[in-house]
């Protein structure tokens, strides 16, 4: 079966050498047809005088907001202005090791249509109290201080992390875009993830050989962040609360025993 294209999202905020990087690799390995949709929330670093570059070889539409409005807008910005009906959103400071990674992803999900959203990294259980049981985290991301990577072509998880998923405009149609009320960062992605379980589909980790180089950590490391964001611990305490009461009747979910508040059949059409 020969896999559709998609439309590769990126929201960044300077940290150009991250982003060259990422676009690199994409360049290298990605076989499927595809856009580049680069939404930079005010970059100050040579951020868009590279995208300007690179427009002119590549299929590149770059768009820019003059200041930071946080990676869950810029991301909904992005998904708005993509042609395809896959999309893949991806962090500027993820690495793609594998050859024909993006086709491997969206033929899975070409054969699966109860596939709502495709990841590269995810956890099966999640807790009543939001967090998640990292042992149960299916990956293959070449990132220290992870469990073993995963050994099976595709596993199905619970809720996704944010780093690398792909997604099709039928889905966005059914559940949404990615909740904007979270604000700047933190629970966005599991919140997308439960929208798409609640909705009937599955979410499924595909074992493609990657680097996170932050690991989740970079953009709230850096000095913009901390300027915009001067205390993230207790943005993340507001998101777990909000997330907590939105999903209350969810929560917990195992995928691994269907154990939680959705019916069986409601996750597996």
């Amino acid at each position: 079966m020969e896999a559709k294209g998609a439309s590769i999202v990126i929201a960044v905020c300077n940290m150009v050498g991250f982003t060259r990087l990422c676009i690199d690799y994409i360049r290298k390995n990605t076989v499927v047809p595809y856009e580049l949709i680069i939404v930079d929330n005010g970059s100050t670093d040579g951020t868009r005088e590279y995208f300007e570059e690179l427009s002119k070889e590549s299929d590149v539409h770059y768009l820019r907001n003059e200041k930071n409005l946080g990676p869950i807008i810029a991301i909904n910005q992005g998904i708005r202005a993509s042609k395809y009906e896959y999309i893949c959103q991806i962090h500027n400071d993820a690495i793609i090791f594998e050859k024909g990674w993006l086709e491997k992803i969206v033929s899975a999900m070409e054969r699966d249509p109860k596939i709502g959203i495709a990841c590269l990294a995810g956890r099966q259980y999640i807790r009543k109290d939001s967090s998640c049981d990292e042992n149960t985290l299916k990956h293959n991301i070449l990132s220290a201080g992870l469990n073993e990577p995963m050994k099976n072509e595709i596993e199905d998880i619970a809720v996704i992390d944010g780093m690398c998923f792909v997604f099709t405009k039928a889905l966005i149609e059914e559940i949404g875009l990615l909740d904007e009320t979270y604000g700047m960062m933190h629970f966005y992605d599991m919140d997308f993830s439960l929208a798409s379980l609640k909705a009937g589909y599955r979410n499924v980790a595909v074992n493609v050989l990657a680097f996170h180089i932050g690991n989740g950590g970079v953009t709230r490391r850096s000095d913009f962040y901390k300027r915009l964001v001067p205390d993230d611990l207790k943005l993340y305490n507001r998101n777990s609360a909000i997330f907590k009461k939105k999903w209350k009747d969810i929560l917990p979910y195992d995928v691994r025993t269907k154990k939680g508040s959705l019916p069986f059949s409601q996750v597996n059409r």
